[in-house]
């Protein structure tokens, strides 16, 4: 979770990131092409992340919802 006072930076840096893999803002992960699923795990790489323990989807596609949210702060 991020502090409050964060939280403009960190959906910056969600629009930067979305931005430099060719995902708009609000894209449906089932639209997306495989390229650009491969560098979201590229990047979900770089950043470390992991998804919740009792998730039922993939890597790729949690941390697209979580760049998805953070980008609309």
């Amino acid at each position: 979770m991020v502090k409050l006072r964060h939280r403009a930076s960190a959906g910056l840096m969600a629009r930067m990131t979305l931005e430099n893999m060719n995902i708009a803002v609000g894209q449906d992960f089932h639209t997306l092409r495989s390229e650009q699923v491969d560098a979201l795990l590229a990047e979900a790489d770089r950043m470390r992340y992991q998804k919740p323990a009792n998730a039922n989807g993939s890597r790729a596609r949690y941390f697209h919802d979580k760049l998805q949210r953070e980008a609309r702060w």
